[in-house]
């Protein structure tokens, strides 16, 4: 019986590509954290972090007091040595720097795999972000869309981490797309800006 070559298939010429595993699951999260930042609506001001994941490990060594002791961290009361509310404080500000973390760190991967873009980037942001939260919280109300295109970015980093095995999008292309973005959502912001106040009088 004839072999028709017409459907053969040299398997050994097909390319699979090689899948970075760490780099899938980074892209997955990204997507993930994405879409949530999308739907996930105005902060509640009035949210309760005393259950937080710092809170509770501090809360797991040691009973904390009701009190405030100057800027102490520790306090004695009753012979019983206590963690302050200020020592909670600090927990819950650095769990919360460990959390955007875990959203940077993939970011950066997906931008440039360069060991000193990846620490000077960090270490940048870690000293200069919350030095300039408290500049950056006063003018937050202006730039209501911001979230939404903060959302697009994360989403669209984790897209291009997960079919860079397949599909390779430039660094420049990625640094446009991201600047694109983000001066399109502070454009919105001003042209259509978001009125808290008549809502809450109404």
């Amino acid at each position: 019986m004839g072999v028709n070559t017409k459907y053969i298939i040299d398997i050994n010429n097909i390319s699979i590509p090689e899948i970075n595993i760490v780099m899938t699951l980074f892209g997955l999260f990204l997507v993930v954290v994405g879409i949530k930042s999308w739907g996930g609506g105005d902060d509640d001001e009035s949210e309760d972090y005393s259950n937080t994941a710092g809170a509770k490990l501090i809360k797991q060594f040691w009973k904390v007091s009701d009190n405030y002791d100057g800027d102490q961290f520790f306090t004695v009361q009753n012979n019983v040595k206590m963690a302050t509310p200020l020592l909670v404080v600090v927990a819950v500000i650095e769990f919360t720097d460990v959390l955007f973390a875990v959203d940077s760190i993939p970011a950066i991967f997906a931008i440039s795999k360069d060991p000193f873009i990846l620490y000077t980037s960090n270490i940048f942001a870690i000293l200069g972000l919350r030095a300039l939260y408290f500049l950056l919280s006063n003018f937050i109300h202006m730039f209501s869309k911001l979230p939404y295109g903060l959302a697009v970015i994360l989403t669209f980093i984790g897209v291009k981490m997960l079919i860079s095995p397949w599909f390779h999008i430039s660094s420049p292309v990625s640094l446009g797309v991201v600047g694109g973005v983000l001066v399109l959502s502070v454009i919105a912001s001003l042209i259509f800006p978001e009125n808290k106040r008549s809502g809450e009088e109404s």
